[in-house]
C-alpha cells in the first residue's frame, strides 16, 4: 500500500507514516509500504516475519486455550482417573510440551 513516509532506519527499511501537513514539512515520500506483525512499517518485502513461538510459549497458550495447568494434568493423567480419553490426551499433549521444556533446561 502506498503511503506518505519518511525513514525510521534505512538499514532495516523502517520508516514512519506521516500524514496530514507533516507530509511537506518532513519532506516525506510516497511509498510502498507494509506493517509488520509487531505493528511497525518497512518497505514492502523488508517487514521481519513473527518468529516462531518458544515452547513455553507454545505451553502457556495450550494451557489457557484447554483451561489446563500442571496440577489439573497431574490429577487426569493419575492412574484410574474417572476423566475422559479426550481430557487425558489433551492433558498428554501439554505434559509432553512440559517435559520437553524440562529436558531442554538440564
Amino acid at each position: 500500500m502506498k503511503k506518505y513516509a519518511i525513514f525510521e532506519n534505512k538499514e532495516i527499511k523502517q520508516v514512519n507514516i506521516v500524514e496530514g501537513k507533516l507530509i511537506s514539512l518532513l519532506h516525506a515520500e510516497l511509498m510502498d509500504v507494509e506493517q509488520a506483525y509487531n505493528g511497525n512499517w518497512y518497505l514492502v518485502g523488508y517487514a521481519p516475519t513473527k518468529p516462531e513461538p518458544t515452547l513455553q510459549e507454545r505451553l502457556t497458550q495450550l494451557e489457557q486455550e484447554y483451561q489446563m495447568n500442571r496440577w489439573q494434568r497431574e490429577a487426569i493423567l493419575a492412574p484410574n482417573s474417572p476423566y475422559s480419553d479426550f481430557a487425558k490426551k489433551r492433558a498428554q499433549e501439554l505434559e509432553d510440551l512440559a517435559e520437553q521444556i524440562r529436558r531442554n533446561s538440564l
